[in-house]
């Protein structure tokens, strides 16, 4: 095997070290495609900055390059650094709170060949509630997860945690926004623009990492002020995220020819930052992604199924939408004439908008005064 780096693992590591070093000895044994690795260090202790200078090449990781900066810089200007620095094809943003199982960057890697739309990529993990039953290793977990190599999931955004983005996508776009301040929904932002530039988000469900999860600003003081502030920058610069229930009344064939242009139609919404909601008579034993796949679809994580019964659908349906108080729907695509009516003198009840089902241009401009965004 050649030992031309394919990806550029980029490490950002403030203080912490009881995690970076676990996270560090798990990246040399269980990496095992041919990398360099850049640590980018956002000013830590004088500890921490003597261990990272004794990290060398191990395995297939061919290269370790330390790029250390004098204060913390955050998360966005930290990892941008490490991005201007890689060649590699693919790159890949670890925080320095993960474990690694064997084949993780391998199945990242695979997956995001795939197809040329898929520009960034997830692995599974405890992030996105993937973990070991009690007793069960990581390493034991990972390898229950093999059967399902290649197999991915669609998703609105890749969570900042563990990024692997092709080269393509940098070029296109380039790195993490610095208007983001320190933390929270550079994210968020790079998937929404990835998506903007024609690329996909994907969750690799053969590739496992174990993440702790915020241990480098769990502490901060300001952490809430910071979070609800960028969250207002990326909600002023994509809008709101949307909640959009959509019934079907009719019970859905798996298969059908019907279904791909319809599940196509649910997927274009998800893309834009909505939560689609599907209340539907289901077929006994069959899931969402049986569905999806029935018809040659790669399922989108923000697709959201629930099975009504079919000989009370409507009832059933407007029952789940009413019963919906911390978080209700801001639109609703009604199916018949009847339910529409019966759900729109309803307003007062569940607050959303009442759009008929094929009336897209109201159901775009509905979106857009929801949302507040008129940017796509």
């Amino acid at each position: 095997m050649s030992d031309t780096p394919v990806c550029d693992l980029v490490l950002l590591s403030w203080n912490h070290l009881e995690e970076t070093r676990p996270c560090l000895e798990t990246l040399f044994a269980s990496t095992g495609v041919p990398c360099r690795l850049l640590i980018v260090d956002n000013g830590s202790e004088p500890e921490v900055r003597a261990f990272l200078r004794t990290v060398t090449p191990r395995g297939h990781i061919t290269e370790v390059t330390l790029l250390q900066n004098e204060q913390n810089e955050g998360f966005p200007k930290g990892m941008n650094r490490g991005i201007q620095a890689s060649t590699a094809p693919f790159v890949c943003l670890l925080n320095n709170d993960l474990l690694f199982t064997k084949g993780w960057l391998e199945e990242l890697i695979d997956v995001a060949g795939t197809h040329r739309e898929i520009g960034v990529v997830n692995p599974s993990s405890s992030t996105l509630g993937n973990r070991p039953s009690r007793g069960e290793s990581l390493q034991e977990y990972a390898d229950s997860l093999r059967p399902l190599h290649g197999v991915y999931t669609e998703v609105g955004m890749c969570i900042g945690y563990c990024i692997l983005i092709k080269r393509a996508v940098i070029d296109r776009i380039g790195g993490l926004s610095e208007e983001v301040e320190r933390a929270f929904f550079e994210d968020e932002d790079f998937s929404a623009r990835a998506q903007q530039a024609g690329f996909q988000c994907v969750v690799a469900e053969a590739s496992y990492v174990y993440h702790a999860e915020h241990q480098s600003v769990r502490h901060l003081p300001e952490r809430e002020a910071l979070f609800a502030k960028n969250r207002k920058w990326c909600e002023e610069r994509w809008g709101r995220r949307i909640r959009l229930a959509w019934p079907r009344f009719e019970p859905v064939v798996p298969g059908s020819d019907e279904l791909r242009p319809w599940l196509e139609q649910m997927i274009q919404w998800a893309r834009k930052r909505t939560l689609v909601y599907v209340y539907s008579p289901m077929p006994s034993g069959v899931s969402a992604e049986v569905l999806f796949r029935s018809v040659g679809l790669v399922p989108h994580i923000d697709v959201h199924w629930h099975a009504v019964p079919a000989a009370f659908a409507p009832w059933a349906t407007l029952g789940f939408i009413l019963q919906r108080r911390k978080k209700p729907f801001d639109i609703i695509v009604a199916p018949t004439k009847r339910w529409e009516r019966r759900v729109a003198r309803l307003k007062w009840l569940h607050g959303a908008d009442v759009v008929p089902l094929g009336d897209d241009a109201q159901l775009v401009k509905r979106w857009q005064h929801r949302s507040r965004c008129l940017r796509r």
